[in-house]
C-alpha cells in the first residue's frame, strides 16, 4: 500500500510494508533534519544551465523548436531544486521563442507563467517586462484593449518601485499602442516622456528605439524638422552602441524626409549609408529593402534603368525570402516598366 504526502509542488512517495504508521512516516522535525544533497543539486543545476545555453545556440540559430524544447527541459530541472530566477528567464526565452514563430498562444501561455513566477517571487523587474511583453502579443492580435491593460499595469509597477527602465520601455509601448491607432499626439507625449526616463536609466539602446519611433510619430503629422532631429539622435546612439537594425530605421526615416523635401542629395547620402552597412553582409532583408531603396530614388530621379535594375535584384530577393506582398509589389513596378518601353515603341 502507497501513501502519498503532498510537498508544495513535489510528490513524496513512501512504501509501507506493514510497518507501524509511526515508524513509516518521519516527524516534520527528522524530515528537516535530512541531510541535502548539495553535489547532486550543483549538478542538476549544471545541467540545466547548459540547457539554457543550448536552446539560445538554437535559437540564434533559427531552431526555435530545438530551443523550445531545451527551455522546457530547463524549466523542469530549475523546478525541482527551486531555483526560480532561472525558471523566469527560462519561460521568457520560451514565450520569445513561440513568438518568432507566430504561435502567439504558446508565447502567452510561456509568459504568464513567468509572470506567476515573477509575483510569487516578489520579482518586480521580470513583472515589468513581463507585463510589457504580454501587452505586445495582444497588439499582434489586434487585442488593443487588453494590450492597453497590460502595458499600464507594467508602467504602475514601474513607477511603484522607481524602476526608470520599465517606466521608460512602458511609456515608450504606449506610444507604439498609440501610433498604431493613429493618435500621434498622444504618442508623440509618450515617446518623450519615454525617452527621459531612458536618459535617467542609462539605456542607449532604448533611447535609439524611443528616438526613432519618435521620428515616426513627428513624420506621420507632417514635422519634418522634428523627426530629422529625432532621427539623426536614434543614428548616433545605434552607432555608439553598433545597433544595426535602430540605424537602418533612422536611415530609413531620414531617407523619407528628405525624399519628401526633393532633396536628392541629402538621400544619396543616407542610401550611401544604407548600402554599407546591408550589402556586403549576409543580411538578405537589409538587401532586399536597400535594392527597393535605390530602385524609388533612381526612379524619382529620372535614371530608370538603373531603377528597373534594382527593383529587378529586390524582387529576386523577395521571391527568395517568400515576402509575398513585396514580391507582388516590385513585380508590378517591373510591368510597369515594361509597359512604358512598348509605349515608346
Amino acid at each position: 500500500m502507497q501513501s502519498t504526502v503532498r510537498f508544495g509542488s513535489g510528490l513524496l512517495l513512501m512504501a509501507l510494508v506493514g510497518l507501524p504508521a509511526a515508524h513509516a512516516q518521519p516527524s516534520l522535525d527528522d524530515q528537516l533534519r535530512q541531510p541535502v544533497n548539495r553535489e547532486a543539486i550543483n549538478q542538476q543545476r549544471d545541467v540545466a544551465d547548459q540547457l539554457l545555453r543550448l536552446g539560445q545556440r538554437q535559437a540564434d540559430q533559427g531552431d526555435y523548436q530545438s530551443a523550445i524544447q531545451a527551455w522546457t527541459r530547463a524549466v523542469e530541472l530549475y523546478n525541482q531544486i527551486g531555483d526560480v530566477a532561472s525558471m523566469e528567464q527560462a519561460y521568457g526565452n520560451i514565450g520569445s521563442a513561440h513568438a518568432a514563430v507566430g504561435d502567439y498562444v504558446g508565447a502567452e501561455t510561456a509568459v504568464r507563467r513567468q509572470l506567476a513566477i515573477a509575483r510569487d517571487n516578489q520579482s518586480f523587474s521580470t513583472q515589468i517586462f513581463a507585463w510589457n511583453t504580454l501587452g505586445t502579443l495582444r497588439l499582434q492580435e489586434g487585442d488593443v484593449e487588453s494590450a492597453t491593460q497590460a502595458y499600464e499595469e507594467a508602467l504602475n509597477i514601474a513607477y511603484s518601485v522607481e524602476n526608470f527602465e520599465g517606466i521608460g520601455l512602458s511609456l515608450s509601448n504606449l506610444g507604439l499602442l498609440a501610433s498604431a491607432q493613429g493618435d500621434y499626439v498622444a504618442a508623440v507625449d509618450y515617446y518623450e516622456l519615454a525617452s527621459e526616463y531612458r536618459v535617467r536609466a542609462g539605456n542607449i539602446v532604448g533611447r535609439a528605439n524611443t528616438n526613432n519611433n519618435l521620428g515616426d510619430a513627428y513624420l506621420a503629422q507632417g514635422l519634418q524638422g522634428k523627426a530629422i532631429g529625432a532621427y539623426r539622435l536614434a543614428l548616433s546612439y545605434g552607432r555608439d552602441t553598433d545597433d544595426i537594425t535602430a540605424q537602418l530605421h533612422a536611415i530609413d526615416g531620414l531617407i523619407d524626409v528628405y525624399s519628401q523635401r526633393n532633396d536628392w542629395s541629402q538621400v544619396r547620402y543616407y542610401l550611401d549609408e544604407r548600402i554599407a552597412r546591408t550589402l556586403n553582409t549576409d543580411n538578405d532583408w537589409g538587401k532586399l529593402i536597400t535594392h527597393k531603396r535605390l530602385g524609388e530614388f533612381y526612379e524619382a530621379t529620372g535614371e530608370l534603368t538603373l531603377a528597373q535594375d534594382q527593383y529587378q535584384r529586390a524582387y529576386e530577393l523577395a521571391r527568395l525570402l517568400d515576402q509575398t506582398t513585396l514580391e507582388v509589389e516590385l513585380f508590378n513596378r517591373l510591368v510597369s516598366f515594361d509597359s512604358r518601353e512598348g509605349s515608346k515603341n
